[in-house]
């Protein structure tokens, strides 16, 4: 730990002048530890990004209804996931997660003075996790999971690991899997309390009316390719002119992982007349969505949801949230960070795994069969309904710890 903390400070003073160039107004203030609000004691929740914060929005909202005297607060690692944090309820206080440098970490800690720190997934920062265990701060793991790339890291170096996990007093891991690999480490208190990401609550949309509002008719066949990742566009671009062919009506809209590649996706459908988002009047062939946080109002209109992602080696993303919808799904086979969703939805027959060499394949056999489009549709929401406990089991054991 101590060449930890070497190493990381040497990091952090080399670094600062591209920390204060890079970030700005508030951000920066609260990686390097200055925050706004102060607790005489709180609950830290820490979720990396969307898909996590995403995860626990209806978990957060229980907390904050079932204790509301107590300080929750939330911190994210990514931009984005902290616009969606700010928007969960005024009685949570979000912030970014500071920089893990010692005395960083200290001053947030005294801060907001946390009687329990709640990690969600696999957020493992050495100094929070030392810090935490100094002070007797006891942390709970939920939806814990460690994916198929981190788990041989995690064996490797587990001699430096150990030590800090002792901090950890429970863990509610996300299936099977996970909850062997956590036993296997030596964490106390594992339980498998599946997938909290299965417990979605979502905006209802009328299909034909969202249609209608955004300009699309009921006979249009829409292709909604969600979170698209590098390569992922090209990959459509070279399926679309035999799709349009087949299909009648063929519509795409892609809505991209990160905003910052929409001039590079604009270039590759530069010969379609592609729309933007932001400036629809008419969506024409192909909509580029430059917006964040509208993905799920997209998927509630497709006739299929390609989820990214997932044809590169990136580890796919969240197809739950088109399952909600009962919009039939297809995943490629690179899905490793959201494995145990897309098994699940996959042994109910609510989701197809495809490759980049048979995606055009699958998805003409959606728009072909009506009758296996609302099978899988309806397949994978009766899926979500079936792990739908996850919430009371991680509620359960939250209880018992807050005070």
């Amino acid at each position: 730990m101590l060449i930890y903390k070497f190493i990381s400070n040497l990091f952090f003073y080399l670094g600062y002048p591209f920390i204060l160039f890079r970030l700005k107004g508030r951000e920066r203030k609260e990686r390097l530890g200055h925050l706004i609000n102060k607790f005489e004691k709180s609950i830290w929740i820490h979720a990396a990004s969307v898909g996590e914060v995403n995860a626990i929005k209806t978990l957060i909202n229980e907390l904050l209804n079932k204790y509301p005297n107590k300080d929750f607060v939330l911190s994210t690692t990514t931009a984005t996931g902290q616009d969606i944090a700010r928007k969960i309820s005024p009685k949570l206080t979000a912030f970014f997660f500071p920089i893990d440098i010692d005395f960083v970490m200290k001053r947030v800690f005294n801060c907001i003075n946390p009687e329990l720190i709640i990690l969600v997934e696999t957020e493992f920062w050495p100094n929070m996790l030392d810090i935490a265990k100094k002070r007797n701060i006891p942390i709970i793991l939920i939806n814990g999971r460690l994916s198929d790339e981190s788990f041989p890291n995690y064996r490797r170096f587990r001699f430096f690991w150990k030590p800090i996990w002792k901090s950890i007093i429970a863990v509610n891991a996300q299936s099977d899997k996970d909850t062997k690999r956590f036993i296997g480490f030596k964490f106390k208190n594992v339980k498998n309390t599946h997938n909290l990401k299965f417990c979605i609550d979502l905006p209802l949309y009328e299909n034909n009316k969202l249609r209608k509002e955004l300009g699309y008719s009921e006979n249009d066949f829409i292709l909604v390719w969600g979170s698209s990742r590098p390569g992922e566009e090209k990959l459509l671009k070279n399926v679309f002119s035999s799709l349009e062919k087949e299909i009648n009506n063929f519509k795409v809209i892609i809505v991209p992982r990160h905003l910052h590649r929409l001039p590079e996706i604009r270039e590759i459908f530069k010969d379609y007349g592609f729309r933007l988002y932001s400036e629809l009047k008419i969506p024409g062939k192909v909509l580029i969505v430059d917006e964040m946080g509208v993905l799920n109002m997209f998927y509630a209109l497709a006739d299929v949801a390609v989820v990214g992602g997932s044809f590169y080696n990136f580890g796919g993303h969240n197809p739950l949230e088109p399952a909600f919808y009962s919009t039939p799904t297809i995943i490629g086979k690179y899905h490793s960070s959201c494995h145990d969703s897309v098994d699940r939805l996959h042994d109910n027959n609510g989701i197809i795994i495809s490759d980049r060499n048979k995606l055009s394949e699958d998805i003409l056999r959606i728009a072909k069969d009506e009758k296996l489009a609302k099978q899988l549709g309806k397949n994978a929401k009766r899926t979500l309904q079936l792990n739908s406990d996850s919430l009371k089991k991680n509620l359960e054991i939250l209880e018992k710890y807050i005070k």
